[in-house]
Parts: C-alpha cells; structure tokens; sequence
C-alpha cells in the first residue's frame, strides 16, 4: 500500500516521474501476474492498459507541463542522484 501512495505522490506532483514509471511497471506487473490462470483476456487486461499509460506520461514529461517536474530537475537531490529525474 505504501508503494502505491508513492507511486500516487509521484505522478500527482509529477516528480520522480522516471522511478515512479519503473516501480509503477514492476507494481503492475506484480498485480497482473498474481491472477494465474487469468480469468480475461490476459493481454487486455487493465494492469496491462495502465502500464502504457504510465509509460504514456513519462515520456510526454507531463510532469514538466502539469506537475513540479521543472522545478524537481534542478534541485541538489536529483542532479546528484539523476535516477530521482
């Protein structure tokens, strides 16, 4: 529950976009393969939908248009650490 309340935070203020994206693929991964056998069609599945709208958002950089994500770059924290982008 923790990891979806940062995965939440993340793509709210759309900072930690890259990490939130990676974690929030590997949550939803999780998610879908615990249903086995599926009970749907397993590729049309809403776990599988959401991953492409997460990768959707990372790479349009809506963080940058709609969230924090500017400001987030040019903090101490992520040009140290650029995994935190």
């Amino acid at each position: 529950m923790l990891a979806l309340l940062a995965l939440g935070v993340a793509l709210i203020l759309g900072i930690g976009m890259r990490i939130a994206t990676y974690g929030g693929t590997l949550l939803l991964l999780m998610l879908w393969s615990s249903n086995v056998p599926p009970t749907d069609n397993p590729l049309i599945d809403e776990h599988i939908i959401f991953i492409f709208a997460l990768w959707g958002l990372y790479l349009i950089k809506a963080g940058h248009i709609f969230g924090l994500g500017d400001w987030w770059v040019k903090t101490g924290l992520v040009t140290r650490f650029p995994i935190l982008e």
